[in-house]
């Protein structure tokens, strides 16, 4: 299996480790209003949570648009090279 395919399918792996643990956390978010919480430690943890889903969805984002420009790329590059060479394997 070629190296371009490997990478390929590394940073699929990725997106989809990031798609899990995004959805771990996301079950700790709370959406209800707390109006009587005079600590305010349940709106910090909706503070912190929000945040965290905030960061891993901009790390989601970038690496899903980095493979998919990459799995294009690949796409062209072979089609490219079958167009340009037709007949080798």
């Amino acid at each position: 299996m070629p190296l371009s395919i490997v990478i390929l399918i590394a940073m699929t792996v990725v997106v989809a480790v990031l798609a899990g643990y995004r959805m771990i956390i996301a079950r700790k978010e709370d959406d209800t209003i707390h109006m009587n919480d005079p600590r305010g430690e349940i709106v910090s943890n909706q503070k912190r949570v929000a945040t965290s889903l905030a960061s891993i969805d901009r790390v989601g984002i970038a690496v899903t648009i980095a493979t998919a420009v990459y799995g294009v790329a690949l796409l062209a590059n072979s089609l490219y090279q079958d167009l340009a060479h037709p007949g080798l394997q």
